[in-house]
Parts: C-alpha cells; sequence; structure tokens
C-alpha cells in the first residue's frame, strides 16, 4: 500500500480496469488509422448490365473488376507565378505604381496665393473672389476688396482627408473654408453625401 501512496503518477497494470472512456479512445484511434490507406472497390455488373461500386466483393452471378484507389495525395505549397519570382530576384528592386486604384475616390485641396485654402470632391475652380480681409486689405465695395479674383492651385488629396478637414471642429477659423463643397441637409438624407 506504502507503494502505490508514494508513486501515484506510475502505470500500475495490475489490480486496475480500464475505465470506459479509455476503451472509447483506444475504439476512436483504431477507427481513424483504419480510414487511412489505399481501398479497393469493386465494379459489379449483373445480367442486365447495371453497374454498382462497392467496397465488398460482389455477389457470385455478378461480374466482378476490382479497383485499386490510390490513397489522398498530400497537400501541395501554392504555386509560383513567373511575375513574382521576376519582380523578387536579386538585384532588381520592386517598383510600386504611384497611381491610386480605381476605385478609391479623389477630392482635391485647393489654395490661393492670398492664404486661403479649401476642399473640393470635384475639380477646384481657376480662380475665387480675392479674400478682402487677406494681406492686410480694407473691405471695400460690400465687402470685397478692389483686387478681385486670385488664382487657385490644387493638389489632389484622399477623399478621407478631404472629408475630415472640412468636417472638423476648427474649420471655421480656416481662411477660405466658405467655399469647401460641402453637401446640403437635404442631399445627405438622398444619400448623395460624398463622404459617407
Amino acid at each position: 500500500m506504502d507503494d502505490l501512496q508514494r508513486e501515484p503518477t506510475q502505470w500500475q497494470a495490475s489490480g486496475r480496469t480500464m475505465r470506459w472512456y479509455e476503451w472509447l479512445v483506444i475504439l476512436l484511434l483504431l477507427a481513424l488509422a483504419g480510414g487511412v490507406r489505399a481501398t479497393t472497390v469493386y465494379k459489379c455488373t449483373d445480367a442486365a448490365g447495371a453497374i454498382a461500386y462497392q467496397d465488398q466483393a460482389c455477389a457470385g452471378e455478378q461480374q466482378t473488376r476490382e479497383i485499386a484507389l490510390d490513397p489522398i495525395p498530400p497537400p501541395q505549397p501554392s504555386p509560383r507565378y513567373a511575375i513574382d519570382e521576376a519582380l523578387r530576384s536579386p538585384g532588381r528592386p520592386i517598383v510600386h505604381s504611384p497611381r491610386r486604384a480605381a476605385d478609391e475616390p479623389v477630392s482635391y485641396e485647393c489654395r490661393t496665393a492670398d492664404g486661403q485654402r479649401f476642399y473640393r470632391h470635384s475639380a477646384c475652380p481657376h480662380s475665387i473672389a480675392q479674400n478682402p480681409y487677406a494681406s492686410g486689405g480694407s473691405a471695400q465695395r460690400g465687402g470685397r476688396s478692389a483686387g478681385g479674383s486670385v488664382p487657385v492651385s490644387s493638389r489632389r488629396i484622399g477623399r478621407d482627408e478631404a472629408c475630415a478637414q472640412m468636417h472638423r471642429a476648427g474649420r471655421i477659423g480656416r481662411s477660405g473654408h466658405e467655399h469647401d463643397e460641402d453637401v446640403s441637409t437635404y442631399e445627405r438624407n438622398l444619400g448623395r453625401d460624398p463622404c459617407r
């Protein structure tokens, strides 16, 4: 009795019966091991010409043909394509195309010489009215300066960046925010908001 208490982890074959779940595990392992092998299938043709395939031998009056099936092949690695090999060849750097994806929406950041900055989803205008308060100018003739208009330069940016700039909290302080291409509530309710 002292030997059993001193070493409880050692397997004791004498005096111990196997439990039901141990038998179940052994039977499952044997069943799985039996299915991993090449199989023989029998093609049985009877007198009327009907064909049946089965895993047991055909009856005596049927014509029998034995067909050996190969075991399932192991999985193969993914194919290697020639274009991938050419791009990854040593000594040749991988060149990424600077083009944008065709489905990526594009917006524009528009800047004027007098410091106005605004965002559009369509192309920027060629010129806009000059900011009467830019460069220390005074408001004349109903808020318009005598200068007229200023040219506009544009830069392509992502739609997400343009939407973030148009809707950020401090946009009112940005000179030119009144020229942002923002949609009305009506258009937004109709689902025509390009920022969504």
